[in-house]
């Protein structure tokens, strides 16, 4: 009997270790995701992103955790998207919502960053280097 426990003990044990490896370097995980993670704050009022629809630079690779508000003082509704990013427009966002959205930019290009509602509010992204 003893035996028998010992084997079922070193089996367990083999799983366990598997699983472990596994989850340290199974195939779905995201190895780009390693670095830190860079915070862009996006406020949209008055038909714009941060008053002037700026051109944010990256580098490939990088993290990048957008914060987006709607700080409208009426009730305009907004939205934001990223072209070509996978971040697609999600309902409407009411004067005060915040919605946060996490990307890591591709090798090189440049994206629109948009208000769904609204055409011509927007900007780019660009990406270069490394």
């Amino acid at each position: 009997m003893t035996k028998r426990i010992w084997t079922w003990i070193g089996a367990a044990l083999a799983v366990v270790v598997g699983v472990g490896a596994l989850a340290v370097a199974g195939p779905w995980r995201d190895r780009g995701d390693t670095g830190p993670v860079r915070t862009v704050v996006l406020s949209m009022k008055d038909y714009t992103f941060n008053g002037k629809n700026p051109t944010l630079s990256f580098q490939p690779g990088e993290r990048v955790h957008f914060i987006v508000s709607n700080d409208e003082d009426s009730r305009v509704l907004h939205n934001f998207r990223v072209v070509g990013m996978n971040v697609e427009c999600g309902p409407p966002m009411i004067p005060g919502e915040k919605r946060e959205v996490s990307v890591t930019m591709p090798r090189s290009g440049e994206f629109a960053y948009t208000c769904c509602t609204h055409p011509g509010m927007g900007g780019k992204l660009v990406v270069t280097g490394r």
